[in-house]
């Protein structure tokens, strides 16, 4: 049979299978690194029941698990801190971005997505998506409508997800592995969508699960005349792999799906991760750990010697063994005695401290907890140029992390509410243009571009330098352009910036009012000029008066 003839169904499975086979030296990869750095997360290459205590055979020395934990909240709370707005809207053309009914509108636009996203549980899932990606490589969101909340967020563990890049290296096509007993699987498409033999496991609530695969891509033979879910640009196909039937197709109208890529190589789909880099220094660390704890109990509870009784036992220099040895009866010596080489616990505890800063900084745990290592002579401009310096090493991974991540969940909440009616009306500056950009002005965002901002203040005060002797030199300078500038830069709330008409109209209001001052104040000094010139006319009066008595 030709593969164009084979059902949808059968054509997906195959695909997937082999996309699948592609990333199989990444799944013992991910297994050590989920073994060192993070044990919560599903097993990779292995299956454990729910419930059943997590495996830190290889962990001796908790720095791993503490690292990739900060790793994870340090992403989270200064790329998208729960607490504050992480991003703002702004329009495409210059002209447009500085008018503000436009201004405002998009202003409230973000603000409506901010409360979305806040009322969801994005930040649940955030935590896991940020450390799935500083430990594999590689997470995905899948973001999806809400009845109540408007939008749902899903961290979908790597061992379930077969990714397929294009040509420009983004991922346009994901299989993503799900398991549902047969009741699972009605309530969720109905009774019509089960085999004839799994209805009865349905209504006999069995724990069985049958696997289903989730595809989603583009669609590219589509009818863009009908709304419908079978014409949307994004197709959804669900699979039952057993059956290889399709139980249902569903479509969107935007990606629902998010991968991150932490750091890339060419020509391969899956991410690399700080945790890769420090893998050989966390199984360092950890046998270093082990060798050091026995050389403590070593020295607490020490192996014995006893004198032999007719046989020599196998020597053991383990904690509170005992060892047989040949004693002369004339010796003096006691005959039971702790011996051994217990090893130097101090140089284990530095060599402990040397790799796991190793680990904590391949992991960039200095960036997060720069304050650790401020001193008190710092003076604060030091401390947060400090700060600066090193947030600046994670550009690439906040610039896949906004572009791959952040980007399509804020254009994908724009829809959503859109379609529910939940935005604003646009003003009629838009109706022409509605393009618009996603500007990121949380800390870590902000701190990309920290250096457009230096160069400003140090072009500033070269300026005011020049200015003391040449005041001329200010007359090059426009304050308003310097304003919008660091409001730009900073992130700081356009609402309160005037417009260009509120600021015209205050200023012509002051030069109005200074006008009328100096009016105001001509008329006086002319009414001073009379009444001193009818002083001086009284006076001589008075004089040429008196004169005329005398």
């Amino acid at each position: 049979m030709n593969i164009i003839d084979e059902p949808r169904a059968v054509q997906l499975i195959k695909q997937y299978e082999k996309v699948k086979g592609g990333r199989a030296n990444f799944e013992s990869y991910w297994q050590s690194l989920h073994d060192y750095f993070y044990v919560e997360s599903p097993d990779v290459s292995s299956m454990n029941a729910p419930g059943s205590e997590l495996n830190f055979n290889n962990i001796w020395d908790s720095s791993t698990l503490e690292a990739a934990d900060v790793l994870a909240s340090g992403f989270m709370n200064y790329l998208t801190p729960p607490t504050s707005m992480w991003f703002r809207l702004k329009h495409s053309d210059p002209e447009l971005a500085s008018n503000k009914n436009v201004g405002n509108y998009l202003s409230d636009v973000a603000a409506e997505v901010n409360y979305a996203i806040n009322r969801s549980n994005f930040y649940h899932q955030a935590h896991p998506v940020y450390k799935s990606s500083g430990v594999y490589g590689t997470s995905i969101l899948f973001e999806e409508e809400d009845i109540e909340d408007d939008i749902r967020f899903l961290n979908i563990p790597i061992k379930q997800v077969c990714i397929v890049e294009d040509a420009r290296g983004r991922v346009g096509e994901y299989y993503i592995e799900f398991e549902y007993t047969a009741y699972q699987a009605m309530t969720r498409w109905g009774e019509e969508a089960l085999p004839e033999e799994r209805k009865e496991d349905a209504k006999q609530r069995n724990d069985k699960k049958y696997q289903y695969l989730l595809y989603i891509g583009k669609r590219y033979k589509r009818d863009i005349s009908r709304t419908d879910k079978k014409n949307m640009p994004i197709e959804a196909v669900w699979i039952d792999v057993k059956a290889k039937t399709i139980v249902s197709e569903d479509g969107y109208n935007e990606f629902p799906c998010m991968c991150h890529r932490f750091d890339k190589r060419p020509n391969i789909a899956w991410g690399f991760s700080p945790a890769m880099k420090a893998l050989p220094m966390a199984r360092l660390l950890n046998a270093i750990a082990k060798t050091n704890l026995r050389a403590m109990m070593k020295q607490t509870d020490p192996p014995l010697a006893l004198p032999d009784n007719a046989f020599i036992m196998p020597f053991n220099a383990n904690p509170r063994a005992i060892n047989y040895y040949k004693k002369n009866a004339l010796e003096s010596a006691k005959d039971i005695f702790p011996f051994g080489n217990y090893g130097n616990v101090q140089i284990g505890l530095e060599s402990l401290n040397y790799y796991s800063d190793q680990v904590r900084s391949l992991m960039y745990n200095d960036v997060f907890l720069a304050f650790d290592q401020i001193t008190k002579q710092m003076n604060n401009p030091e401390v947060q140029e400090r700060i600066n310096e090193k947030m600046t090493m994670l550009g690439p991974a906040v610039g896949r992390f906004t572009g791959e991540v952040l980007d399509p969940i804020i254009i994908r909440t724009i829809g959503i509410l859109f379609r529910r009616g939940r935005l604003p009306d646009p003003p009629d500056e838009m109706l022409m243009n509605a393009d618009y950009q996603i500007d990121y002005i949380s800390q870590l965002a902000q701190n990309q571009k920290r250096s457009e901002l230096t160069a400003l203040m140090s072009a500033l005060n070269v300026t005011a330098q020049i200015a003391q002797f040449a005041p001329e030199a200010l007359d090059k300078v426009s304050a308003d352009k310097t304003i919008d500038n660091v409001w730009d830069v900073t992130g700081a709330p356009i609402k309160i910036l005037r417009s260009d008409n509120e600021v015209d109209a205050i200023r012509q209001n002051r030069a109005l009012q200074a006008q009328q001052a100096q009016q105001m104040a001509m008329l006086q000094q002319g009414a001073d000029v009379v009444e001193r010139g009818s002083k001086v006319d009284k006076n001589i009066a008075e004089a040429n008066a008196q004169g005329v008595k005398q």
